[in-house]
């Protein structure tokens, strides 16, 4: 079956992607001082890779993924209560469940929601959502301050 082998194929690049690119935790609701400024994230909650929904959601951001970025929107996929590794300046390791706790996220919910760069949940869908619809959100939000400096 064509889905079994993406689930194991994707499943374990979807982890990998999340682990190396999660921005999450205490430090997102942390209000921003004179650090680095925090982006925007879209958090993609899913109690295991093998959910058709992470699936799904996943092939759809993939397919856009350049106007995700230009929009400097970041994808944080969290998987079940898996161990999350934060990225640069951070460099601390949150849980899963951790996140789910913070989001208000099941332990078997899928969820999407949008974070802006103070830490807030903007919105949240319960199914996967066109991209286009999330950035139509996004765009509403101010752009971190580090964004808008290179400008």
């Amino acid at each position: 079956m064509i889905l079994s082998k993406f689930n194991r194929t994707a499943g374990l690049g979807i982890l990998s992607f999340a682990l190396a690119t999660a921005i999450a935790g205490s430090a997102i609701a942390q209000k921003h001082g004179d650090g680095p400024q925090r982006g925007r994230m879209l958090l993609v909650f899913a109690p295991d890779e093998n959910n058709k929904s992470l699936i799904d959601q996943y092939q759809q951001l993939e397919r856009d993924i350049g106007e995700v970025e230009s929009e400097d929107v970041d994808v944080v996929y969290v998987i079940g209560d898996h161990m999350v590794k934060l990225p640069p300046p951070d460099m601390k390791t949150v849980s899963g469940g951790e996140l789910r706790k913070h989001y208000h996220v099941d332990d078997t919910g899928f969820r999407v929601v949008l974070v802006g760069d103070d830490g807030w949940e903007k919105k949240r869908w319960s199914e996967p959502t066109d991209p286009h619809q999330i950035l139509s959100r996004a765009a509403d939000m101010p752009k971190p301050k580090s964004a808008l400096d290179t400008k």
